[in-house]
């Protein structure tokens, strides 16, 4: 490879320039050697992998640039670690720079920033990291004539509108999303993309179809999410892809769990509890913190629901076996939003199974842990995790006043959600707003 006196212009043969086509291929085959490690392991492979990025020819620069990006991307998709997203997007930007004017690895980079800044989105409810990943998708128009580019931008711009669409609850433009994925996903196949990314676009796909179906009730698009599902854990080996395989497997049981709550199915639910038994256990331990707190999450909830299904206090007492080890997990990463909607849902189980056995002590210890929580997370210190216990709290007072005659606790639970619902409302997290104002909602109509 050549390159022009004053830096203006890379000469390339045409050998080189088709090669320069597909040069996030080695990428992607290093994202599937990765689901085989341990998030301990790709924390070790990272410091290398940031001196290798330190190389004397720009292209070299590039392409480990890119590659390091993507490792430290996929270390923070594991751990929610704000930290190590920053410093891939910075990777990922430096890439875009030293790419200059050589359009095919221009788009590439701007493609591996766009990556970063939508898992920002999607962890951090960060909706300004989403505005700008839909305007770098735009700088890449033009840039590159590679099919397969363009199927993955075409994926990645349906799932910012999946997105979009959960989070206005607009069911036209999430089905619509959901058909630009399986378009983006069939071409990634005939294109021969590797197998988890293919997987993964349809994993995404059946995620949206759930969350539409179990917002709007519809069964017909929680069963045609089940089915994918379904065919996906049956093509993919989970010997060589434990990561997808798991997710794609925790997903079928939640759309088992929604599906049996519809119809008011025992026998549904409890197929999905065995789903994503199978799905916790099949992920190896240590590799990924936060998918083994997302699956242990939806085991707490269709626990729950198949006890209420089935009037069995015992698994009531396995539903809040499988919140606690998915809380701990999420303690450690008090920024992510889902932490709040855990926490709520890990409380309302506690709370439901005191109030099914008209225990008001073990409310009463609960509201002693919540207490002790807001004082050490002040509200001025750690705002969110201050607010993410206040909505605990205030189911806990909630179940207070059911069993007794309300001595004040629905005021106080109305009191602790608003002094939440503020939090989340400055800090534009439009979910955990909609769980307070949910809750706050139900105080209000009790009283």
């Amino acid at each position: 490879m050549q390159f022009s006196l004053d830096g203006s212009g890379w000469m390339k043969s045409r050998r080189e320039r088709h090669e320069a086509q597909d040069r996030g291929a080695q990428d992607r085959g290093a994202a599937a050697r990765y689901e085989l490690m341990s998030l301990r392991d790709l924390e070790a492979e990272a410091g290398p992998a940031s001196l290798m990025a330190q190389s004397n020819t720009p292209l070299a620069r590039v392409e480990r640039l890119l590659a390091y990006s993507a490792l430290l991307r996929e270390i923070a998709r594991r751990s929610g670690r704000v930290e190590t997203l920053a410093r891939a997007a910075a990777a990922a930007g430096r890439a875009i720079r030293e790419a200059g004017s050589e359009r095919t690895l221009k788009a590439l980079s701007l493609l591996e920033h766009a990556h970063t800044l939508r898992l920002g989105a999607v962890l951090f409810g960060d909706e300004e990291a989403a505005i700008e990943c839909a305007g770098t998708l735009d700088l890449i128009d033009g840039l590159s004539s590679s099919p397969v580019l363009a199927a993955r931008v075409a994926a990645l711009r349906a799932r910012l509108a999946a997105s979009a669409a959960l989070a206005w609850n607009d069911a036209k433009q999430g089905l619509a999303a959901a058909c630009t994925l399986d378009v983006a996903a069939a071409a990634l196949q005939a294109l021969g993309a590797p197998e988890h990314e293919v997987a993964d676009v349809r994993i995404d796909r059946a995620d949206l179809l759930i969350g539409l179906g179990a917002r709007t009730h519809d069964r017909a698009v929680l069963q045609e999410a089940e089915a994918e599902l379904h065919r996906l854990t049956h093509e993919l080996d989970p010997m060589l892809l434990p990561l997808s395989w798991s997710r794609a497997e925790g997903l079928r049981g939640q759309a088992l769990a929604a599906l049996g709550e519809a119809a008011g199915d025992p026998a549904s639910i409890a197929e999905a509890v065995a789903a994503l038994t199978e799905a916790l256990a099949e992920l190896p331990r240590g590799h990924s913190p936060l998918d083994a707190a997302r699956t242990g999450h939806a085991l707490g909830v269709a626990l729950q629901a198949m006890g209420e299904a089935c009037d069995e206090e015992v698994l009531f007492d396995q539903a809040v076996d499988a919140f606690s080890p998915a809380l701990e997990a999420l303690d450690q990463v008090p920024a992510l939003p889902f932490r709040a909607v855990a926490a709520h849902d890990g409380a309302a189980c506690l709370a439901r199974r005191a109030e099914r056995r008209g225990d008001l002590v073990a409310l009463e210890q609960a509201e002693t842990v919540f207490r002790n929580a807001l004082k050490a997370r002040t509200a001025a210190a750690d705002p969110l995790a201050w607010a993410v216990t206040q909505v605990a709290l205030a189911r806990i007072y909630e179940a207070q006043s059911g069993l007794r005659a309300d001595t004040g606790e629905r005021a106080d639970a109305a009191f602790a959600l608003a002094a939440a619902l503020e939090v989340f409302t400055e800090r534009g997290m439009r979910s955990l707003s909609d769980v307070a104002l949910t809750a706050l909602g139900r105080v209000k109509q009790a009283a």
